[in-house]
């Protein structure tokens, strides 16, 4: 994960898929990296990063998220990044439809 988030910090808009690609491997499969991921992905391009949202959105819904060291203040900041990450990546996740009146 960390050489991920390297390749990406050298190689730029090149190695970008090539880095998202493994950082959002590294999440899924270790939730303690949450954090790293991430804020990585928030100085990530918009275009590249957009792939991260449908992971962001499921994270964000979990009632308690992996991130670092499962720490009160760690889960916070996950989440005060990850909404701010969601809203600048792309519009709000779809909303389920109101209910219809008789």
């Amino acid at each position: 994960m960390h050489c991920a988030a390297a390749l990406w910090e050298i190689g730029g808009e090149a190695e970008a898929p090539a880095a998202l690609d493994t950082l959002l491997q590294a999440w899924a499969q270790n939730p303690s990296t949450a954090n790293h991921v991430v804020t990585c992905l928030d100085r990530m391009d918009a275009r590249v990063a957009r792939a991260a949202l449908p992971l962001l959105r499921e994270q964000l819904s979990l009632p308690r998220r992996g991130g670092r060291f499962r720490s009160v203040d760690h889960d916070e900041e996950l989440q005060r990044l990850g909404r701010a990450l969601i809203a600048r990546l792309g519009p709000p996740a779809p909303e389920a439809p109101a209910p219809r009146r008789a």
